[in-house]
């Protein structure tokens, strides 16, 4: 009898704990919510708006890119700067997870223009850029929302400074005509990360199941789908 009674007493107890628990958890979220305001932010909003800018401009300067490559008939390079392009816009989705919540006003793209001879010359200022933007601000920019304590903030700067890392030397091995490594590519539709041959399990930026990877069109797929185009266009 004294056992079943200490076994319910005990039973009462984690449940009041874990009630008082909640009820502290939740008093925390609200209180944390009610901070999330652009006053309160300060420098972490100003760094959302940076990223966005950032974010913009390195899409266009993909597509960009992507164009001449086609031009060029160098079919898979462009199908590989497409994709990047198409991970920019996977930062931009999750940054507006944050800026809707704070009202933010439009931004616009940052200037990051590639100068160059040819195209290789550009990949290869903008690997330079890009490399150097995840390295010092988007690193800022995750030390002062950590600081702030908006950890969620901090962890998605950390995914894109991987992610834009990786983009820094595709356009690298692109621009050097590097030809392991960027076969039998797809992308993470998440973060945007780009990996080689077997999908994994999950990825290793953001845990996104593999299998909901994208692939990355080869270069005959490419062709076909530009042929397509071209002739639907002619028959408009």
């Amino acid at each position: 009898m004294d056992t079943m009674v200490l076994v319910v007493a005990a039973i009462a107890v984690c449940v009041v704990i874990e009630m008082v628990g909640f009820r502290a958890y939740k008093r925390h979220k609200a209180k944390k919510e009610s901070r999330f305001t652009k006053e309160h932010l300060a420098e972490v909003y100003d760094d959302l708006q940076d990223a966005r800018a950032f974010c913009l401009a390195a899409r266009r300067q993909y597509k960009d890119f992507a164009t001449s490559a086609v031009d060029g008939h160098r079919l898979r390079d462009a199908a590989i700067l497409e994709a990047m392009a198409d991970g920019e816009k996977s930062h931009l989705t999750e940054l507006e997870e944050f800026r809707e919540r704070l009202h933010a006003e439009a931004v616009s793209p940052a200037n990051l223009q590639a100068a160059g001879a040819s195209l290789d010359d550009s990949l290869r200022a903008f690997a330079k850029t890009v490399d150097g933007w995840a390295s010092e601000s988007c690193t800022d920019f995750a030390a002062r929302a950590r600081l702030r304590g908006y950890g969620d903030i901090a962890r998605m700067y950390k995914r894109m400074q991987e992610v834009e890392n990786l983009y820094a030397g595709i356009c690298l091995d692109i621009a050097e005509g590097v030809e392991d490594g960027l076969d039998d590519l797809s992308r993470c539709p998440t973060c945007g990360t780009i990996v080689t041959g077997r999908r994994p399990a999950f990825c290793t930026v953001c845990t996104q199941p593999g299998f909901e990877f994208v692939g990355v069109p080869a270069a005959d797929e490419r062709q076909k789908v530009d042929s397509g185009l071209k002739e639907q266009q002619g028959c408009l």
